[in-house]
């Protein structure tokens, strides 16, 4: 059984942290988009208690979130009525569906560390085509 416990960082260690890389940021030895990213991630830590998630976390459209999944908007639409996504849909300002980003990636990496199929194919479950076109010529009359 592995336990998680909660990493604490009081701010004035994030402080005195940027302070001690500030010399090497000066020196070329760290980039200025690093020494953002570790004063970012440092500063996210000692507010939640936890890593900044690799994608910072956001609500999306429903168009945005079927862009990510590979699906067309109808077919994520279609998928979300018949619950096929455990994701849920948040409401904004009354009218206005989202869904958070982060939820749609771990939807996806969870489908690949299961390998399982992603997405239901458009169209599954709709009744098979009945007629049996082995029997037809290719003038359309049935053979006999």
């Amino acid at each position: 059984m592995q336990i998680q416990t909660q990493m604490t960082l009081r701010p004035s260690t994030v402080r005195l942290v940027t302070k001690l890389i500030a010399p090497l940021l000066d020196s070329g030895l760290v980039t200025n988009t690093e020494y953002n990213a570790i004063y970012q991630n440092l500063a996210y830590l000692a507010k939640k208690g936890e890593q900044m998630p690799p994608v910072p976390p956001r609500l999306i459209t429903g168009q945005e979130s079927a862009e990510i999944l590979g699906i067309s908007f109808s077919q994520f639409r279609t998928l979300e009525r018949e619950g096929a996504f455990p994701f849920k849909r948040r409401i904004i300002g009354g009218r206005n569906v989202r869904y958070r980003n982060t939820d749609i990636y771990a939807y996806m990496d969870l489908e690949s560390v299961f390998g399982t199929p992603s997405l239901p194919s458009a169209g599954a479950g709709a009744p098979a085509d009945t007629k049996d076109s082995s029997k037809q010529r290719p003038n359309g009359q049935k053979a006999s």
